[in-house]
């Protein structure tokens, strides 16, 4: 049995919680020789038997193929991080581009002083925040 395999049937296991073949078939709604097949005997996972007892169980899917690797982690997170991010327009992006660096810049000038951040008394980065609020509002 490959490690793959012995991963997600450690997660079917967890999700189950000890029960049977007939008794994920039955709340699966399909027969346990289809659960046998589908879940246990195929490497790997047949990925709509997973969807579905994932959803019988009523745990992300997206977990059970990960576990399956059928998905890789970052491919799931960069999935659910793409269509948040395709909504936001451009101008929010910008936004918080200039928050994250503002961030970053005076993270930086505390570690530089070993002391509260405050704003740096360099004239460049003052302009560069201004710059970037006059772009911002």
């Amino acid at each position: 049995m490959s490690e793959r395999m012995e991963r997600f049937l450690a997660w079917r296991d967890h999700v189950a919680s000890g029960d049977s073949e007939r008794a994920i078939a039955a709340r699966m709604g399909i027969g346990n020789n289809r659960v046998g097949r589908h879940l246990r005997e195929s490497d790997p996972p047949v990925a709509e038997t997973v969807i579905d007892f994932a959803r019988a169980y009523g745990v992300n899917p997206v977990d059970g193929l990960v576990a399956a690797g059928l998905l890789t982690r970052d491919e799931a997170l960069r999935a659910a991080a793409s269509e948040p991010l395709r909504a936001v327009t451009g101008l929010q992006l910008l936004d918080e581009l200039a928050r994250r660096e503002k961030e970053r810049l005076r993270r930086s000038e505390a570690d530089d002083t070993g002391t509260e951040a405050t704003p740096p008394k360099r004239k460049r980065w003052r302009r560069d925040i201004d710059i970037s609020e006059g772009l911002l509002t």
